[in-house]
């Protein structure tokens, strides 16, 4: 069975970038996929200490809500990392739980230890027309290499102001109903 997780950085549990993400993550479904979605908003996730002791077996001192992402991540065969664009990067939400990572790049760099391949992909939403996503695709390309997923397509959205600006547009929701479906069909094939 294809698992796809489903990280929403955004705070507004209905917003652009977390109707994107559902879309995404339902279309998978359609397509055979188990999904699991953290909406990090809405979840206990503390920032990392750089205490580096996750460069000793690969896990977080930090007891919070991250322990089942971080099982989630392991086990997912793609990710889907969603965010709105707040000065050209990833919502605060969003770039916590990916430092909090380190534990999982510890585990691949430092560790050695091996993952089975995985796929990624990034729903980024901007509300400005000529919003920059550069910063944020720049950093999310690298969480998904340093947790062992390669970076795939990248929904990028700019000029969707307002929560509900996505609902709106029938387009948009099919771009990433497509995303869903492309990221499942890219691991289990046609």
């Amino acid at each position: 069975m294809t698992l796809v997780v489903g990280l929403n950085g955004s705070p507004r549990r209905n917003g652009n970038s977390a109707r994107l993400l559902e879309e995404a993550l339902r279309s998978a479904q359609d397509a055979g996929a188990t999904v699991i979605r953290y909406d990090l908003a809405f979840m206990d996730v503390s920032p990392c200490k750089a205490c580096e002791d996750c460069f000793v077996d690969g896990s977080c001192v930090i007891r919070d809500d991250m322990g089942a992402v971080y099982e989630a991540l392991e086990e997912a065969d793609a990710v889907i990392v969603a965010s709105p664009i707040y000065f050209s990067g990833m919502s605060s939400y969003a770039k916590i739980a990916v430092d909090r990572c380190q534990a999982l790049w510890a585990r691949r760099t430092i560790l050695k230890s091996a993952r089975k391949p995985g796929s990624g992909a990034m729903i980024l939403t901007g509300a400005q027309p000529n919003a920059k996503f550069d910063n944020a695709v720049s950093e999310l390309r690298a969480f998904l290499i340093g947790i062992g997923v390669t970076p795939g397509e990248v929904l990028k959205v700019a000029g969707a102001d307002g929560p509900s600006y996505s609902a709106g547009h029938p387009d948009v929701l099919a771009q990433a109903r497509k995303l869903g479906r492309d990221l499942v069909s890219s691991i289990s094939g046609p």
